[in-house]
């Protein structure tokens, strides 16, 4: 499955383009928040892999709040969070956002008291993978209580994401893919993994057609290049199930290898450069994990690859850390059995389009596939 991973590694939070604007150059979230005297309420903006503060307040009794930011002429991505939960929203420099909210569990409760459409629409959305999200949630549920098999299940959580995405595209993402509810809906998330993903058919269309207006109409978004990047890739794979499951008989040109997974070139735990097309080329299936040795799911997962490593010694295991801290990377990987390389600057897990750690991809050959575990690559 894609759509089962844990710990997002960036939450995309976004909502939208206001109406009015504190001056000219900024944006204004403002609001009340009930429930919430003494706890801090946190502006963080949500362009990078991982949320940085902007601002923060103590609400008082009355929970009244007012921050500003600086705007620009595309929408930026900013979070408004209260502990583990959190509001998010995008605004440009005509935004003014006002809501209103219960500090128990900001996104479910939050309401927008004045913004423009495109705040309604990502509620809107949000509500939608809500509701989609507990579904799903229903049938994992049933499957570990062993009520399902695991063919169903996996085939009703299959129909829930052709659902949502049904939804999604026909509703804000082809109707307008210049907005911000397009880029938001494109990336809706469930435990990390996102609903659309790059190598899944028929998911190319949605992340050309975002991409190709925003490349028109925001071309100076700091995300716009990673968003192409992205939509060139998931087309490469579309491009390439077709070619396989329609082969030219005809040519007679000695055909040329599509390679449709971006190259990894980084330093392993002992200073040599590792690439991965070099490991791929070498025929063997090559298992792709990001993660951070941080994480505290990090002990098991370690566990299971040495089992799986164990259990296939031709398996190619290429982790890539996304940890801050080099050391504590270098110290955890220094006796694995493995490839582990530092992606210190998280642009190899961007080109990826990794929304959650850990992540797993398969490549054999040149077909790149997204797995929800890593034994999967053997199923």
């Amino acid at each position: 499955m894609k759509t089962l991973r844990l710990l997002p590694l960036s939450l995309l939070g976004l909502l939208a383009l206001g109406a009015c604007s504190h001056s000219s150059n900024e944006f204004t979230a403002e609001g009340t928040i009930s429930d919430a005297a003494g706890k801090t309420l946190y502006l963080e903006t949500t362009d990078t892999d991982i949320p940085q503060l902007i601002d923060s307040v103590t609400l008082d009794d009355k929970g009244h709040f007012s921050f500003h930011g600086e705007g620009h002429s595309y929408p930026a991505f900013y979070r408004l969070r209260i502990g583990e939960t959190f509001i998010p929203f995008a605004a440009d420099s005509l935004t003014h956002l006002t809501l209103s909210a219960s500090a128990k569990d900001l996104f479910s409760t939050y309401k927008i008291e004045s913004g423009d459409e495109a705040n309604k629409q990502i509620r809107e959305i949000g509500q939608l993978r809500a509701t989609t999200d507990k579904a799903v949630e229903g049938v994992l549920s049933a499957l570990s209580a062993g009520t399902l098999e695991r063919s169903v299940a996996l085939a009703r959580i299959d129909s829930l994401s052709t659902q949502l995405k049904n939804t999604l595209t026909s509703k804000y993402i082809y109707s307008d893919p210049k907005g911000a509810a397009a880029y938001f809906a494109l990336f809706q998330s469930y435990r990390g993994g996102t609903y659309f993903a790059l190598d899944a058919p028929g998911d190319d269309r949605a992340f050309a057609a975002v991409a190709t207006a925003y490349d028109a109409f925001h071309p100076n978004a700091p995300y716009t290049p990673l968003l192409k990047q992205a939509a060139l890739r998931s087309i490469a794979m579309a491009r390439a199930r077709k070619r396989a499951a329609t082969p030219d008989t005809t040519a007679t040109a000695a055909p040329v290898e599509v390679v449709s997974f971006p190259e990894i070139r980084l330093r392993d735990q002992q200073g040599k450069m590792r690439s991965l097309t070099a490991e791929v080329a070498k025929g063997a299936p090559v298992l792709v994990c990001f993660t951070a040795y941080a994480g505290e799911w990090s002990p098991a997962l370690v566990s299971e690859l040495r089992a799986l490593h164990a259990a296939h010694p031709d398996l190619v295991i290429f982790e890539v850390s996304e940890d801050q801290d080099a050391y504590l990377w270098k110290n955890a990987a220094r006796n694995l059995p493995w490839i582990s390389v530092h992606d210190l600057d998280h642009s190899n897990a961007q080109e990826y389009n990794v929304q959650g750690l850990p992540s797993f991809f398969s490549i054999r050959g040149s077909e790149l596939k997204r797995l929800a575990t890593p034994a999967d690559i053997y199923r």
